[in-house]
């Protein structure tokens, strides 16, 4: 029984030919509500792929980077279905989500500002 919040395998981006592409790429946009950062590249495939980053630079700890990514995971698991319009068409994307500051955040804050990156990568979407 598949109720749709899962975060599998096919939906990482693990490419290293992919994440050049997304981040060397003239066709690569980027969005920011502090704390997090997205660069998103719209692709060929279909399906939605996506890369969490919290740069060892933010925190030297493994467990404090881990804490980080897993809520940032969770924030778009439970949200990714803002972007069903884009996940049923034919072309994909391709999302990093970088982490920009050095100190913990509230899930529910994590949360509220990846929805509001999710909602303008669907906006820009339907305005092209």
């Amino acid at each position: 029984m598949d109720n749709g919040f899962g975060l599998k395998k096919a939906e990482r981006l693990c490419s290293k030919k992919a994440i050049d592409a997304l981040f060397t790429g003239t066709d690569s946009k980027s969005l920011s509500a502090y704390p997090i950062r997205i660069v998103y590249r719209h692709t060929e495939e279909a399906g939605i792929r996506i890369l969490v980053s919290v740069s060892k630079r933010r925190f030297r700890h493994a467990v404090d980077r881990n804490r980080v990514k897993r809520q940032i995971r969770e924030a778009y698991r439970l949200n990714k279905h803002i972007l069903t319009d884009i996940e049923n068409s034919p072309s994909g994307l391709d999302i990093a989500f970088i982490w920009l500051t050095d100190k913990h955040q509230p899930s529910q804050l994590i949360a509220t500002k990846l929805t509001s990156l999710l909602d303008k990568i669907v906006k820009a979407k339907t305005a092209s």
